[in-house]
């Protein structure tokens, strides 16, 4: 297998997602217990994964069969393998090999080939997995303006907290962003109650202040809205909403044009929910920033 073929392999997680329709009520407690405490679960005996879940052993069998494999060891191969790739960094990820490039007209020429066909892919499979109840209930949620919004990302992913952030703030009130030192996080998380909403960004490798900051927020009876990789990030274990997005290239550094393609749906999602009250609320901020200094 390549690298390409590995880049596109679905992950355990994503064909849950795919097959969530088709699960049997005590499947379901497999899936949820597997997706709860991602990829360990799933590397138990089978008679320790049934009893965890209080369902019996043929129940195991089939369901990693429903998820399309030929036995449970093959499953747990494929969770072997996420969990190593969920601690890869840009050392020891693979960039475009060298012969490849050298067989291209020009290099340049090469890797943009390549990143057209990756991340092209990257963001068909992550969108075609999401589900529309799924996608909706966040919509709802974030669209909702009895509640606060907090949004936070972690070191790469916190572009994609401002942005989110920003394009927020431009349709609705009451958005706060999570950011600086995190030992100032923790005055956000004074104010953070069961009526509010934390959007958190979060991918390999996962952030442990980000994951404590959503821990807290949820045990606190914030509603969780996680954008994540295909690996899950163990804020996945207390989120409302998980969203897993693809991220690898086959190249040196994961890619965020998944994650911003999904973001960008949610946010037009969130702009359709009142659109009378977002474009009143757009053209009031417009005619704040005509308005002359001092007038």
């Amino acid at each position: 297998m390549d690298a390409t073929e590995k880049t596109t392999q679905p992950s355990v997680a994503e064909l849950i997602t795919q097959k969530a329709d088709a699960l049997t009520a005590s499947e379901r407690k497999l899936a949820q217990a597997l997706l709860g405490h991602y990829p360990m679960a799933g590397l138990e005996t089978v008679a320790t994964f049934a009893e965890r879940c209080g369902v019996s052993a043929p129940t195991v069998l089939r369901f990693a069969g429903k998820l399309g494999f030929e036995s449970y060891p093959e499953m747990q191969s494929r969770l072997r393998g996420e969990l190593e790739a969920r601690l890869q960094s840009p050392l020891t990820r693979s960039a475009l090999p060298r012969a490849a490039v050298a067989a291209s007209g020009h290099p340049m020429g090469e890797l943009l080939h390549h990143m057209i066909d990756a991340i092209s892919s990257n963001i068909r499979s992550s969108l075609s997995n999401i589900a529309p109840t799924e996608l909706e209930g966040a919509v709802n949620l974030l669209a909702d303006r009895k509640r606060a919004v907090y949004v936070l990302g972690g070191r790469f992913s916190s572009a994609l907290a401002v942005y989110a952030y920003e394009h927020l703030r431009s349709m609705r009130g009451n958005v706060r962003r999570v950011s600086g030192q995190n030992t100032k996080w923790t005055e956000d998380l004074l104010d953070i109650g069961k009526r509010d909403v934390l959007l958190v960004f979060d991918v390999r490798r996962y952030q442990h202040d980000v994951i404590t900051f959503a821990e807290t927020a949820s045990n606190q009876g914030a509603k969780v809205i996680l954008f994540t990789d295909q690996w899950l990030s163990p804020i996945a274990r207390f989120a409302r909403h998980v969203f897993p997005v693809r991220i690898e290239t086959a190249t040196t550094w994961d890619s965020a044009a998944a994650s911003m393609a999904l973001l960008e749906t949610l946010l037009e999602g969130v702009g359709r929910t009142d659109p009378d009250h977002v474009r009143d609320r757009i053209e009031h901020l417009e005619r704040l920033r005509r308005r002359p200094p001092g007038g």
